[in-house]
């Protein structure tokens, strides 16, 4: 039994002269559905190890450290060589020396030393006394080397001094310094002597002693307020030269 088509249902009968169209094309793919798509697709680009070339580290320049630390060191030693400069000891004081500037010898004519150098004893050579600085208790002080004259004194001192009271003191002082003897001939030490000229009268004491060793006399003069101290040496002259040399020169 048949049953006659629906009105309808002619429309959903294709036509005979429609040509088969196939299948429908298929959407295209979302890009979320390419990325993970199979062979062929971005994921291939993938198939491959990931190379990465690591940019290289640039180690920072020592040089520049070690020239400031050379630098550093040099400026050290410069200061610390200066603080030394300048706290170090003067180098012209040694030991047993003062320290102390000395003071340049006077220029001032001293009346005193010119009369005494006019009192020395003859035999000395020109410009072998020369004065010398005193204490306060004397008035002038000449140093001498030797004496050329025969049985002369290697070395000597004559100091002028202001009163009696400084005379004896002084010679007193050459005493104690010195080991006594008594004087060529027996001559008692310390004692009087007397000029040929005024034999009544006595014009100062004598000593005779040694100073390491060494020959010496020394005299008071009371009329010129000097005191007087002549030595030998090891070559000579002898105490009898010595003496003798006084006897024809005080």
């Amino acid at each position: 039994m048949s049953v006659p088509p629906l009105p309808g249902d002619r429309f959903n009968e294709p036509d005979p002269d429609d040509a088969d169209t196939g299948p429908l094309p298929t959407p295209p793919l979302s890009a979320h559905e390419r990325w993970h798509s199979g062979p062929g697709r971005w994921a291939d680009k993938f198939d491959e190890p990931l190379i990465v070339n690591p940019r290289p580290v640039r180690h920072h320049e020592r040089k520049p450290i070690v020239f400031l630390g050379a630098v550093s060191l040099l400026l050290i030693v410069v200061v610390g060589g200066l603080i030394f400069w300048l706290v170090r000891p003067s180098s012209n004081t040694g030991a047993g020396t003062d320290s102390a500037p000395q003071s340049a010898p006077s220029t001032t004519p001293n009346p005193d030393a010119d009369r005494l150098l006019r009192l020395v004893p003859a035999g000395y050579p020109t410009d072998s006394c020369k004065a010398v600085a005193v204490g306060t208790n004397a008035l002038a002080q000449v140093s001498c080397d030797k004496n050329s004259d025969a049985g002369g004194p290697l070395s000597a001192t004559y100091t002028l001094v202001k009163d009696k009271a400084t005379l004896d003191a002084a010679f007193n002082r050459i005493v104690q310094a010195s080991r006594m003897v008594n004087c060529p001939g027996n001559i008692q030490s310390p004692g009087p002597w007397r000029r040929n000229a005024t034999p009544e009268k006595t014009s100062g004491i004598l000593y005779c002693g040694t100073q390491d060793g060494r020959p010496l006399v020394a005299w008071t003069d009371d009329a010129r307020l000097t005191v007087n101290a002549v030595q030998s040496g090891p070559q000579g002259p002898t105490f009898d030269e010595l003496y003798a040399w006084w006897s024809s020169h005080s």
